[in-house]
């Protein structure tokens, strides 16, 4: 691989690795690690109305509820969220993770438990 073919291939490939997912991307890596199901489309609402994009999906763990996965624009965005989920724990529960670099954040029904909680965590922060 040489001349400008070969550092156009590199430049593609860098490019690629830094463009964050979209919120149903995220929600397919929550699908792979078995913690949602269903995964759809949704428009940002709620705690995470200043969302860019969000996906829904059920939680098969917890079957009839599920969660959302948001997508930002930027760091403000995506720290204005965050807050405001922990400042409404008592009734978002437990399962909050995000990853900051990636801005993405999901949240989900509080009947999971932790164990399904860490494989979404570990998910996202893979992202």
């Amino acid at each position: 691989m040489g001349g400008s073919r070969g550092v156009l291939l590199v430049f593609t490939v860098l490019a690629a690795c830094g463009k964050p997912p979209s919120a149903i991307e995220a929600c397919h890596k929550l699908e792979s690690a078995g913690v949602a199901a269903n995964c759809r489309p949704d428009k940002p609402k709620g705690l995470g109305a200043d969302a860019s994009e969000s996906a829904a999906f059920d939680l098969p763990s917890v079957p009839g509820h599920g969660g959302a996965v948001f997508r930002f624009e930027t760091d403000e965005a995506y720290d204005s969220t965050v807050k405001s989920f922990d400042e409404a724990k008592v009734l978002a529960g437990p399962h909050r993770y995000g990853n900051r670099t990636r801005h993405i954040f999901t949240q989900f029904n509080d009947g999971a438990s932790m164990e399904v909680g860490a494989k979404a965590k570990a998910a996202i922060a893979a992202l």
